[in-house]
């Protein structure tokens, strides 16, 4: 496989992570958004509803979010002007991020990708301790005949730094409502409106959170060094700013979430929805007869 395939066969696993992840992530130590203290009230019913603050009425949607288990979603994510990478399918984050996903690759990475035979579109099965990305039969034949490449966490930990350690944990501590939390702990969250999403009536909540701020919802899990060092990573990046929007449903789901991030590569956008809230997820590794895992293909990933 040519060389700058191979470089392309790590970018596009941290695109697909990234996108991926856009779908939530909890605490290292698995809480739930919300213990519920937050929601009392001496009131009941609707007059207790109509007490609560937004951060308030979103620990209540964090804890029931986290609480179901599994849902069906459909997330994008998109650099400055460039094409969206996009993806959909059910994830569970019962036990971290578990699922299947298919979509299509956008961006510059879509156009080298379309060099090597990619036609762009992809399918990502998530499991514990690893991704499974399937580019199709084009892909395959610059694979060896292997239609799988198997990319795990620990190892794209290695080749992204800090980032790495950062997304690593977010993969192994998976759910929608990390964008919750955030507005949450920045205390910066407001009401703003209601709208339909999918059909469904649901009220919107924004704020918006500052460089130190997303330093702290990112580096939860992580030892102090780690921490230093993913701050440096976003300060390099340009990181400044991160504007985020979620809507919630009567019954305290989220249903749709986006965080628009500035950098200096453009404005990162990465939107996601969800429903079908328990739907039934099942993921399997590929056979490993089918499959070769990136650090064969990428020199120097382990290092």
């Amino acid at each position: 496989m040519f060389r700058t395939g191979r470089t392309l066969l790590a970018a596009t696993a941290v695109v697909l992570a990234l996108t991926a992840t856009a779908c939530g992530s909890k605490g290292a130590d698995g809480s739930a958004a919300g213990t519920g203290k937050a929601a009392d009230s001496k009131s009941s019913g609707t007059d207790a509803a109509k007490e609560l603050t937004p951060a308030a009425m979103l620990a209540m949607v964090g804890e029931k979010t986290s609480a179901a288990k599994s849902a069906k979603t459909e997330a994008t994510m998109q650099i400055g002007a460039t094409k969206a990478s996009s993806m959909k399918g059910a994830i569970s984050w019962e036990h971290g991020l578990n699922g299947e996903l298919t979509g299509t690759m956008g961006g510059p990475m879509a156009e080298t990708l379309s060099k090597a035979g990619s036609d762009g579109t992809f399918t990502a099965r998530y499991l514990d301790d690893a991704m499974y990305v399937n580019m199709g039969a084009a892909m395959a034949g610059q694979l060896g005949g292997a239609h799988w490449i198997k990319y795990g966490y620990a190892d794209l930990a290695k080749l992204m730094g800090a980032a790495g350690d950062s997304m690593k944990n977010q993969l192994q501590n998976a759910d929608p409502v990390s964008s919750v939390r955030a507005l949450i702990a920045s205390g910066k969250v407001d009401k703003a409106g209601t709208e339909s999403v999918n059909g469904v009536q649901a009220t919107k909540y924004a704020g918006d959170l500052s460089a130190t701020d997303i330093a702290q919802a990112t580096t939860k899990g992580l030892t102090q060094a780690q921490a230093d060092a993913l701050q440096k990573q976003f300060a390099a990046a340009g990181i400044t700013s991160d504007h985020i929007e979620v809507w919630v449903t009567a019954d305290n789901l989220l249903v749709k979430k986006v965080e628009q991030m500035q950098s200096k590569a453009g404005e990162i956008t990465s939107t996601a929805t969800y429903s079908d809230y328990g739907t039934a997820v099942s993921t399997t590794p590929p056979s490993a007869s089918d499959t070769v895992d990136f650090t064969k293909l990428v020199p120097g990933a382990k290092s």
